[in-house]
């Protein structure tokens, strides 16, 4: 008697459709700030103009004359916000950019490379006479002693190809403006996450010993902050407001040195931009537009601007989605030796459902369904258009609140939880186990601890095997235990591990 075919569950994150050309997580933080949401306005106030002033949610949920109060959207004025939340939140990731600099730098000169067939160290050495590398500013610049931990960066090799420009007295000053300030914005993120790690430290150790019983010492925290808008704002109108080059073989050393400095600024941007903070503070006033109007027309654009951005990226690549090869393709392969018994995804477009022809479970809502925050429903894009309520496109977007209240989203998560259970083997590829993802994480955690289930993860990377330390950065996202029924399996860009496919690998887990 042949023995029952292995039941797999499946969680994708965004890392699941860079190879269908889509965005990271990181790039879509950066990209949705740089939309003008002009579109979204009008399409804010087309629903205004449904609404009929007689009735009771007119009357008690919005403020008066809300027909005639101006609209407005995230601005320039939220920078400060960004900024902050990324310092907090994400300052290990820019302290880990500037030390390890060279190697995403090097990545994205071959990015640069295969985008515009320009080779970054030749237009240098036209540019400089020099090689990136031949002069490092290691011995020329140094840090005081409480920030000296940043002074790794001045041992780049291309972070001081770009010193070296701006110290050339042949090239002519209005010829560097703009990589001074790409310069400039580089520094102060530098500046402001190892400033931001000294506050922390201080406001943490005031006192080497203090008596418990006495609570003066409580009161006697937080004296030192960081003035947050001369430490990266200038990065963040700089990648707001560029304007991507179109260079050729015409294009002058110059300008195509001043576009590689914007893209490996940009790329720090894609690791470090949070907006947690930002989306946090206004979220909880979707479901309060009497109590501050302007906060609830801004997130409420916002998530229309959103859900733009991702349906206009969606049609660009649909057709090469579809017709080609990736993740969700390989799904058909699996099923020679597997049971798919459930697919729960953390992205908002819908090709996994167009390409698998199956229920996918949204556990981060999707571009076809919308919200009411004044009914808490959760509706379809035809059931929106229908409503005379303000509603928005139903996304959970980089936030740590999420309206799971809704009864239909609940039980869309205890669905998906229960099949993840009968699974043999939950499999997932793509999502970071971010800190806003706790709800996940937390469904992953249980899963691996409570049910005592088997979990494999595909983590990509250019490396054969996966070290300890990633390990440890999943058992630490995961706050597990032990890492008996984890499994992480290093996968290149051909979704191959050592050579084999990785729906073939997972034959030998099972």
């Amino acid at each position: 008697m042949s023995e029952a075919p292995k039941k797999i569950s499946f969680l994708f994150g965004a890392g699941a459709e860079i190879g269908y050309g889509l965005p990271s997580g990181g790039k879509f933080a950066v990209d949705i700030f740089k939309m003008d949401p002009s579109e979204d306005k009008k399409e804010f106030k087309k629903q205004r103009e449904k609404i009929n002033a007689g009735s009771p949610y007119a009357a008690y949920w919005l403020p008066q004359n809300y027909e005639n109060k101006p609209v407005s959207s995230f601005g320039k004025t939220n920078y400060e916000s960004l900024i902050f939340s990324s310092l907090e939140n994400r300052r290990n990731e820019i302290i880990d950019y500037f030390e390890k600099f060279d190697d995403y730098a090097k990545k994205c000169a071959d990015a640069f490379y295969k985008n515009y067939k320009i080779h970054i160290e030749k237009a240098f050495k036209e540019l400089t006479g020099l090689s990136i590398g031949s002069e490092l500013f290691n011995h020329k610049i140094k840090l005081s002693d409480l920030l000296k931990k940043g002074d790794s960066l001045f041992g780049s090799e291309y972070f001081s190809a770009f010193l070296k420009i701006l110290e050339l007295k042949t090239i002519e000053e209005k010829q560097k403006a703009s990589i001074k300030k790409i310069v400039r914005a580089f520094f102060e993120l530098l500046i402001g996450a190892y400033g931001e790690d000294l506050v922390h430290q201080l406001n943490d150790g005031l006192f080497e010993k203090r008596p418990d019983d006495i609570d003066l010492f409580d009161d006697l925290g937080s004296f030192f902050t960081l003035d947050y808008k001369g430490a990266g704002l200038s990065g963040l109108e700089i990648i707001f407001t560029h304007n991507d080059k179109d260079l050729n073989e015409n294009s002058t050393p110059i300008e195509i040195m001043t576009e590689f400095a914007f893209k490996v600024l940009e790329d720090l941007f894609t690791k470090a931009l949070d907006y947690q903070a930002l989306i946090d503070n206004y979220f909880r006033y979707l479901y309060s537009p009497k109590t501050d109007w302007s906060k609830f027309c801004k997130i409420s654009i916002f998530l229309h601007t959103v859900r733009r951005y991702i349906k206009e990226i969606a049609e660009r690549y649909e057709d090469k989605i579809l017709e080609g090869e990736g993740y969700y393709h390989d799904l058909d392969k699996l099923e020679e030796n597997f049971i798919i018994q459930s697919i729960g995804t953390t992205n908002y477009n819908t090709f996994i459902e167009k390409i698998t022809k199956r229920e996918i479970v949204y556990l981060n809502g999707s571009v076809e369904l919308y919200y009411d925050p004044y009914l808490n429903k959760i509706m379809s894009r035809e059931e929106a258009e229908k409503s005379k309520h303000f509603t928005v496109p139903f996304l959970f977007t980089q936030s740590g609140i999420k309206p799971l209240t809704s009864v239909a989203m609940s039980e869309q998560y205890v669905k998906l939880y229960q099949n993840f259970k009968e699974s043999d083997l939950v499999c997932i590829i793509g999502f970071g186990f971010n800190k806003d993802d706790g709800h996940i994480n937390g469904m992953i955690r249980a899963l691996i601890e409570d049910e005592n289930k088997k979990v494999c993860i595909l983590h990509y990377t250019d490396e054969n095997a996966i070290s300890r330390d990633i390990e440890k950065d999943y058992k630490h996202k995961l706050r597990i235990e032990s890492t008996d029924n984890l499994t992480i399996l290093p996968v290149d860009d051909n979704r191959e591990i050592n050579g084999v496919k990785w729906y073939k690998k997972l034959l030998e887990i099972l």
